[in-house]
């Protein structure tokens, strides 16, 4: 069966750099016998602004949201999910704040058991990806934060960083820097090489 990726799309700039990046990645998966599928969450349109801890997942017995909004039924397939790619342009050492929202939910995918001190989820299957595009070679704080959710979930995170691209048509023209994502699509299909 074709390994299943789940690209969440963090950039506001629909034809911007880390959606072009994105973009290339997704053919490298599928070139390599992947599905990947694109998930915009820039335009979500949530009921709260984030999580708020109402720790309402923590007391279902399911691994999901209880806040209805349109990240709801995203976070629902995450577990679905072979790889799990984020896709997030660098801003101010972080990744966007639309990227920080989404992740803060993902914090219902998990339950905890006091008594055994365990971290239980359905994500030990998964791979985990960082897309990231900068005007500079600042990444140390965001990919830190997807190291430690990985680490949290006991995966290491995969990283394709590219620094100094400051214009979209810059970096478009580069087959160099086309490659190398492509590459790292198949990559996360087939594993190293």
């Amino acid at each position: 069966m074709a390994k299943k990726a789940l690209i969440l799309c963090s950039s506001p700039h629909k034809n911007g750099n880390t959606n072009t990046v994105a973009q290339w990645v997704s053919e490298g998966i599928k070139a390599a016998g992947g599905q990947a599928e694109s998930i915009d969450i820039t335009s979500l349109r949530y009921k709260t602004s984030g999580c708020i801890a109402c720790m309402g997942c923590k007391q279902s017995d399911k691994f999901v949201c209880v806040v209805n909004d349109e990240a709801q039924p995203i976070l629902k397939r995450i577990p679905k999910a072979d790889i799990l790619i984020f896709a997030t342009p660098l801003y101010f050492f972080g990744p966007t704040a639309q990227m920080k929202i989404f992740s803060d939910r993902m914090y219902s995918l998990f339950k905890f058991d006091k008594k055994k001190g365990a971290i239980i989820h359905h994500l030990y299957h998964m791979k985990f990806a960082v897309i990231s595009t900068a005007g500079s070679n600042e990444f140390g704080a965001l990919t830190k934060l997807f190291d430690v959710l990985a680490g949290f979930i006991g995966v290491k995170v995969e990283t394709l960083l590219i620094p100094f691209v400051n214009h979209p048509e810059m970096l478009k023209k580069s087959a160099v820097m086309k490659e190398k994502a492509i590459m790292f699509g198949r990559r996360l299909v087939r594993g190293r090489k």
